[in-house]
């Protein structure tokens, strides 16, 4: 939805050492008249209800017809966010393609109200790419649509009901709309509430949007729903599949709102051409124009590869292989390759834990050094390849209860979603635990890998409660000599906790079990 880690900082891109030119830098493209020129101008388009559409076209000089990129755009955009895209756009143009960029209903200069991906806002894609057609020299054969966050989603959805659209660029979009919501039962109110309100700052909202938020919130867990589902990407992958849809995909790893794997697990069901690219940071880092902190990755001059391939040049090959995941490890190093999400399952094992220090009694609502990182900045962070880090020896009970593993022998690769199980003995029938996973140091210094919330409601106290926690995906080099480390508490600024403060949640001693994807590190 907005673009996060944009809010966190406003440093340009800064290509690293070897990174191709982006088309964002490039010269205008030449052709047989002479350097192509772009024309600018803005249109209503009517949609297909009577609501007015703002749109901004960039038309390439030269004899049409040419191919065509319809952008929805996204739920917040920042001024230097602006200004980097409207470049890119001159870039694409320049490059040969007609682009047309529009407001979504409901924000900035469009009318009506916010549909999050829904209906309207699918009906509002085809509506964008009629008028194109019937008013720019766009080629009704070569059509993609493209879209960052809340744009990429609209933009799946479109593909999987519009034909038309024979490529998809969606970057940071979710694919479950309530997926990084509730996780495990649990109410990630924070991040909600912050999309909530900066979303008003650029756009309106209609009574069906506010009940969204609302539920989201609520105590009550309950299922999202049909009208959640059906501004889930995830609802209408049969459409993508039936017309064969090139689909390409941009993730990041420390995203609060699309959990890493939750794109993994879509991009697995697409039978079409697709690709997933993974990447360090947090919402839209790896493309936004805050990217740049370190290195800048290629999600960009991937994304516009993905659209020469598939609607410039009709989908031929021209000898260039697309594996279907590419992952930039957190740790640094080159990207990585595999032909698919699942394939990363194949390396997990179990990893033998210690028993935990201080007989696992949790004191709930008493914070710990264990943190998920603050919220919105930790993206950005991780983009710089800085994670949170905290002092193992001080994590001990009653805020917090660790397990640790023996140190590893080799630097070993983490790449996937590691697993962690055990038994609960609650005093209170509802509770909240947080688990976390971190690479230990020999110094005992500690880095987060990944971390997820568990909510158990309806509970008769003193009574066993077996749990897993699937952790959200990650990709880290543990050198040889670290170790890896589980740690519970009750209390994250991303959450909201069950249960009254000062009971007490037992994590029974010994039954702390973790299955991690582990394998031999890469050697540069």
């Amino acid at each position: 939805m907005a673009a996060v880690a944009a809010l966190a900082c406003a440093v340009g891109p800064v290509p690293a050492a070897g990174t191709p030119a982006s088309l964002l830098d490039a010269p205008a493209t030449g052709d047989a008249d002479g350097e192509r020129r772009v024309s600018v101008r803005d249109a209503a388009v009517p949609a297909s209800d009577g609501t007015r559409l703002a749109a901004t076209v960039y038309e390439p000089s030269g004899r049409g017809p040419h191919p065509l990129v319809v952008v929805p755009g996204p739920w917040i955009r920042l001024p230097l966010d602006h200004v980097t895209l409207v470049r890119r756009y001159r870039a694409l143009a320049r490059a040969g393609y007609v682009v047309v960029a529009y407001d979504p209903r409901g924000f900035r200069r469009s009318g009506g109200q916010a549909d999050l991906a829904g209906p309207a806002d699918v009906a509002d894609a085809s509506s964008v790419l009629s008028w194109a057609l019937a008013h720019t020299s766009a080629d009704a054969g070569r059509v993609g649509v493209l879209g960052t966050s809340y744009g990429g989603a609209i933009a799946l959805n479109a593909a999987a009901h519009d034909g038309r659209f024979r490529a998809v660029v969606s970057l940071s979009s979710w694919t479950e709309l309530a997926g990084g919501y509730r996780i495990n039962g649990t109410r990630a109110a924070g991040v909600v509430r912050f999309q909530e309100l900066f979303g008003r700052v650029d756009g309106r909202y209609g009574p069906e949007v506010e009940a969204a938020f609302d539920a989201a919130v609520s105590e009550r867990a309950e299922d999202p729903g049909a009208w959640v589902r059906e501004r889930s990407p995830a609802s209408h992958v049969t459409g993508l599949n039936r017309r064969r849809t090139a689909v390409f995909l941009v993730g990041e790893w420390d995203d609060p709102i699309v959990p890493a794997g939750q794109t993994g697990a879509f991009a697995d069901r697409l039978t079409g051409p697709g690709q997933l690219r993974m990447y360090r940071g947090g919402h839209a880092d790896s493309h936004t124009a805050g990217t740049g902190l370190v290195d800048r990755p290629d999600a960009w001059e991937a994304a516009v590869a993905w659209l020469d391939r598939y609607v410039r040049d009709h989908g031929r090959d021209r000898g260039r292989r697309w594996p279907a995941v590419v992952l930039q490890p957190r740790t640094g190093g080159p990207l990585e390759e595999y032909p698919g999400w699942a394939a990363l399952r194949e390396a997990e094992r179990a990893v033998p834990l210690d028993g935990g220090r201080g007989g696992g009694r949790l004191v709930t609502g008493l914070p710990s050094a264990a943190e998920s990182g603050p919220f919105p900045v930790a993206g950005p962070l991780d983009a710089a390849g800085v994670a949170p880090v905290t002092s193992w020896p001080i994590l001990a009970p009653p805020t917090a209860a660790p397990y640790t593993s023996p140190p590893s022998r080799r630097t070993v690769a983490l790449r996937g979603h590691a697993l962690v199980r055990g038994v609960l003995v609650p005093d209170g029938p509802e509770g909240t635990v947080v688990a976390h996973l971190y690479d230990i140091a020999p110094t005992g210094e500690a880095r987060l890998l990944t971390h997820a919330p568990y909510t158990f409601t309806g509970r008769r106290p003193g009574t066993e409660l077996r749990f897993a926690v699937r952790l959200p995906a990650t990709a880290w080099d543990v050198p040889a000599g670290h170790r890896l480390g589980v740690v519970f508490d009750t209390v994250d600024h991303r959450y909201l906790s069950e249960g009254p403060v000062g009971a007490a949640i037992t994590v029974v001693p010994g039954s702390v079990r973790l299955t991690a994807p582990l394998r031999d590190a890469r050697q540069p």
